[in-house]
């Protein structure tokens, strides 16, 4: 009986162990569940919150730089007359939409501003604005922290684009106002969560822009939200994400800066709101663990929960992918590899692809070869912490093959353990701004090659001015003084013919023949000069007997002169020149060293391989040391000496040298000793002497 009443007693308590057992395991399931569900659901929401803010913030910076980037282009098409008319400025201005903006010149005085004051035209803006000094001094683009306006005082916030124009730099700066900024537009529709707030603060604590109405005469975060103000002062510049109370009511703000501006996005909310879309699911996760018998029902409960939140989750993400798609600017996330995860239609439209072709490349795949290198080092500095991230204009291949040019910005995000995660990139199409810009520095070109041309064309105008000059002076002086000389004495002739003796009259003769000589001589060489400088007579080289022609041109002096000729020219000795060029230049030589020198006159030539070198010498005074330089220049003559004393044109040796160097001739000078001059003359040798020519002999004293 005793052992019946054991045995029961047994039972009774395994059936209510056992069960007890398994709800104590369904509960510790449930708590553990619920708690790891709790923790992982709120770590997404404060990542999903904190890439928002993070992602609106480059979406600004993007906003920013188009917004420069169209300002160049307008005001270097439009502005950059050295006198820009008011109508222009004004289309300027309402192209943009500002209503406010100002037109500075590289001194930051005022040439321009809208609405029009007339009384502030010349006045030093870059001492008042910071964002215009730094534009005028430095040549880089600047956005104002908020500052009142140069026209109204209102306050606003300013886009300085400086550029350069051929009279100095200039700057071009639209204003926004604050209390209307289009950027409270987007901040309204940026985040979803009930009771948040979205300020666009510059580095001072004005507020740019937010997606409520701002109280406070100088829109001051610290007069809208002093408790938000207050905990971020408490942290140092660059992202910042944090927590503080207000009233016993505990809100989570995340900030970032906003690039190349000197603002910072910053969103706070609610925990409540954050966390809202989880209250229901914990509260009846711990329901269901405080009854055993409806662990079950609980867990049902809980799923149906976390799906409802999950759902609201992706609507909430799908507000804020409608922003992300919507851009005008090309906006994609990447992994850290390069590998696009999600792109927008502007990146496809810009890019002519299909989002599915897209997220199939990597950066480097849809990139110029020249400019992958540049990209994927920048991106290693990034991933290792050398910096947040780059900046820099990029050659992008479309679909059909062209080349597309983006400003892109891209950034590493990392999330709440400051692990990299992905990146983020932005790409601004400024094509049409390259085009224009390679048209310009084309134009430009263009311009030096004329303006070279022109100064090669002046250049040549003035050395012909110079050369007409110089024989018009010539002609004035050296042709008259024979003429003169013929006119006189043929008049003589005529009045007194009966009564002068034979002997006069041969006198007479005789100085007419030599000044028609004279004359002749003269005429001589101004043909050839101006048949040289037409380029009319063209060297035709052949194989000369040297001696020969030599002996020649000392034929061509009067017999009393050819005496005094001493010639040393072996025999056979042939050159490659032209005939009639080679007996002009040997005549020319040998009449200068009888007219300027003192006999004897000596010829010599010697073979030097395959040049053969032929020496004119006289034993006179020889040329002024200070007169060498210009010894073969046109119409010069010494102004020393026995040139003095000599009637000449100064285009003797001037035919020379440029016959000489029409035919690939040398000619040098060199004092004689102990006096005079000499002129070598280096010949170029005959291959191969021509068929039926043969030496000349030897004639009078020069053999």
């Amino acid at each position: 009986m005793k052992r019946r009443t054991m045995s029961a007693a047994w039972a009774r308590m395994r059936d209510l162990v056992l069960p007890a057992g398994v709800w104590l395991v369904l509960c510790a399931i449930g708590a553990t569940a619920l708690s790891w569900a709790d923790r992982t659901s709120r770590d997404d929401l404060v990542q999903r919150f904190d890439m928002r803010v993070s992602l609106g913030s480059q979406f600004v910076a993007s906003y920013v730089q188009d917004v420069l980037a169209r300002e160049r282009t307008q005001a270097e098409t439009f502005l950059a007359a050295k006198t820009v008319a008011a109508a222009d400025f004004r289309r300027s201005v309402a192209t943009f939409g500002y209503p406010a903006a100002v037109l500075i010149d590289g001194n930051g005085r005022l040439l321009h501003v809208e609405p029009p004051n007339p009384a502030l035209i010349g006045t030093n803006m870059i001492a008042k604005y910071a964002h215009l000094r730094t534009a005028v001094l430095t040549g880089v683009p600047a956005v104002s922290a908020v500052v009142p306006s140069a026209a109204e005082k209102v306050p606003v916030t300013g886009f300085a684009m400086p550029y350069d124009t051929p009279y100095g730099r200039r700057v071009f700066s639209g204003a926004v106002e604050v209390a209307r900024s289009p950027l409270s537009a987007y901040l309204a529709k940026a985040l979803t969560i009930p009771g948040n707030r979205v300020y666009l603060a510059d580095n001072a604590g004005r507020v740019v822009a937010a997606n409520q109405s701002v109280t406070g005469r100088t829109n001051a975060l610290a007069t809208a939200e002093p408790a938000l103000a207050e905990a971020l002062a408490t942290h140092e510049s660059g992202r910042v994400f944090d927590t503080y109370t207000v009233g016993g009511k505990r809100w989570t703000f995340s900030s970032y800066p906003v690039s190349g501006t000197a603002w910072r996005l910053v969103a706070t909310v609610p925990d409540a709101s954050l966390y809202g879309p989880l209250a229901g699911a914990t509260t009846a996760g711990r329901v269901g663990l405080g009854t055993a018998a409806v662990v079950g029902l609980v867990a049902v409960v809980i799923a149906a929960k976390g799906s409802r939140s999950r759902r609201e989750l992706r609507l909430s993400e799908e507000r804020f992918r409608t922003v992300f798609d919507r851009s005008l600017v090309g906006m994609a996330l990447t992994d850290l590899t390069g590998r696009f995860r999600q792109v927008n239609e502007a990146f496809c439209a810009m890019l002519g692809r299909t989002p599915e072709a897209v997220t199939k490349l990597t950066i480097a795949e849809i990139l110029h070869p020249d400019d992958v290198p540049a990209t994927q080092a920048a991106m290693q500095e990034t991933l290792a912490g050398a910096r947040p991230g780059f900046r820099l204009e990029k050659r992008y291949l479309h679909a059909d093959g062209r080349v597309v040019y983006g400003a892109t910005t891209i950034t590493l995000l990392r999330d709440l353990h400051n692990q990299p995660v992905r990146f983020t990139v932005q790409v601004v199409d400024i094509t049409d701004r390259k085009r224009l810009e390679a048209e310009e520095a084309a134009a430009r070109a263009q311009l030096a090659r004329h303006a070279d041309q022109l100064e090669r064309m002046n250049g040549n105008l003035t050395d012909a001015r110079d050369r007409m000059a110089d024989f018009v002076a010539m002609l004035s002086h050296d042709v008259r003084q024979p003429i003169t000389g013929i006119l006189g004495y043929a008049e003589t002739l005529t009045d007194d013919w009966e009564h002068l003796p034979d002997s006069r009259k041969q006198q007479y003769l005789l100085g007419i023949e030599s000044a028609g000589q004279r004359l002749n001589r003269l005429v001589e060489e101004i043909l050839t000069v101006a048949q040289l400088d037409a380029g009319v007579l063209t060297a035709k080289p052949v194989a000369v007997d040297l001696r020969a022609a030599v002996h020649e041109a000392v034929l061509t002096l009067p017999p009393d002169q050819a005496l005094d000729v001493s010639v040393a020219v072996p025999e056979g000795l042939f050159v490659q020149v032209d005939p009639g060029h080679f007996q002009q230049i040997v005549t020319n030589l040998l009449g200068n060293a009888v007219k300027y020198g003192a006999p004897p006159f000596d010829l010599v030539a010697r073979p030097l391989g395959r040049t053969v070198e032929l020496v004119i010498c006289d034993h006179g005074e020889g040329v002024p040391p200070e007169f060498v330089p210009q010894l073969f220049d046109r119409f010069s003559r010494a102004e020393t000496g026995v040139a003095t004393t000599k009637r000449g044109t100064g285009l003797g040796l001037h035919i020379v040298r440029t016959l000489a160097e029409a035919g690939h001739i040398g000619i040098t000078y060199r004092p004689n000793r102990p006096t005079g001059a000499c002129f070598l003359v280096d010949l170029p040798a005959a291959e191969r002497v021509l068929p039926g020519v043969s030496p000349a002999s030897a004639r009078g004293r020069g053999t």
